[in-house]
């Protein structure tokens, strides 16, 4: 048994600091994880950026 349900889509951008702290977060509408992707590249604006579905790590953005 898993960890982390995968029933449904719950998916979160997360905003981290230079020490790899959460800084704010912020829930997305979509449920298709393209979607969810494309919108967290728009928010990244050279912020380092982690995006979940759930607790499965979709995708991470480094900070430039």
């Amino acid at each position: 048994m898993s960890d982390c349900p995968s029933d449904e889509t719950d998916f979160r951008v997360f905003f981290l600091d230079e020490n790899g702290k959460i800084k704010k977060s912020k829930a997305l509408k979509t449920i298709i994880e393209a979607e969810a992707i494309a919108e967290a590249e728009k928010m990244a604006d050279g912020r380092k950026i982690e995006l979940y579905d759930g607790c499965r790590l979709v995708f991470t953005i480094d900070a430039q």
